[in-house]
């Protein structure tokens, strides 16, 4: 069977409204409830990293780079030579 992009659609839009309507009918069976100070302390502690990867030093760079006034005067200015 094969379904052009509107039916598609129309099906979409009714599975989104079923959802809700089911999530809004099921909403007061959920327990929300949760004690923080019940919690056990044997959680790990995450694992967090100060060095960045390679990439993103790159790309941190470039960033400053295309924010850079004067660099960016003198590109356009190559530019429309």
């Amino acid at each position: 069977m094969k379904y052009g992009k509107a039916e598609l659609g129309m099906i979409m839009k009714a599975c989104i409204i079923l959802h809700n309507t089911i999530v809004e009918d099921e909403h007061d069976s959920y327990d929300l409830s949760f004690e923080y100070d019940d919690v056990e302390d044997n959680t790990r502690q995450p694992n967090v990293q100060r060095n960045h990867h390679l990439c993103y030093a790159a790309y941190l760079r470039r960033v400053v780079q295309l924010h850079n006034k004067d660099l960016h005067a003198r590109l356009q200015s190559d530019l429309a030579k």
